[in-house]
């Protein structure tokens, strides 16, 4: 049985100063080109391509341009299985997980995130013999534990304004306890 030989290259031009290039992986396979492009892990993005588009198993060999040796897999449905992710950690192998449907909808356009212009919400009236929905109730006004000013709170167990005001509070307490500390050795320590 013929392996399915993979080719990749880096897409320089889109690499910037805070993320990596974006890699391209291509297979011709009984005639037909496939190509997967990915910042990390484009070969396996090419194979779940060549799983879901139903082709038997064989063997996979990715080359990188550039680079000497080369990868082998006894399955191409093996690194399917698998994606590269980056983040707070260093990069590492995960196991891949579909998306789900809707989240993303502009995926590879560079859309982030699916929410629609005002201008497109469409008021729906309420079905007949069906009652609306009141509003749900504003949370009341709070008084901030750190600067004393009102606040509405996002959580029912908000008890400051901002962020900044918590650590103002925080300092403030702390340095209060340091100053009592200070004064009682101080104190200990006269004759």
């Amino acid at each position: 049985m013929t392996p399915i030989k993979v080719t990749c290259w880096p897409d320089e031009g889109t690499r910037t100063p805070n993320s990596a290039c974006v890699w391209i992986a291509e297979a011709t396979v009984d005639g037909r080109v496939y190509t997967a492009r990915s910042r990390h892990g484009a070969p396996n993005e090419l194979a779940r391509q060549l799983a879901a588009a139903g082709l038997a198993d064989r063997p996979m060999v990715i080359r990188y341009r550039g680079l000497a040796g080369a990868l082998s897999y006894r399955s191409f449905h093996a690194p399917a299985k698998w994606t590269y992710k980056e983040g707070d950690r260093p990069l590492r192998r995960v196991r891949y997980k579909e998306r789900p449907e809707g989240v993303f909808l502009g995926i590879r356009t560079g859309q982030k995130c699916v929410s629609s212009a005002v201008d497109d919400d469409v008021e729906v009236p309420p079905a007949e013999g069906h009652e609306t929905e009141a509003p749900a109730p504003t949370a009341e006004m709070r008084r901030c534990d750190g600067c004393g000013g009102d606040f509405q709170p996002a959580r029912p167990w908000s008890r400051f304004c901002s962020p900044a005001c918590r650590l103002r509070a925080h300092r403030r307490l702390a340095g209060d306890t340091r100053t009592q500390k200070s004064a009682a050795i101080s104190e200990s320590a006269s004759p």
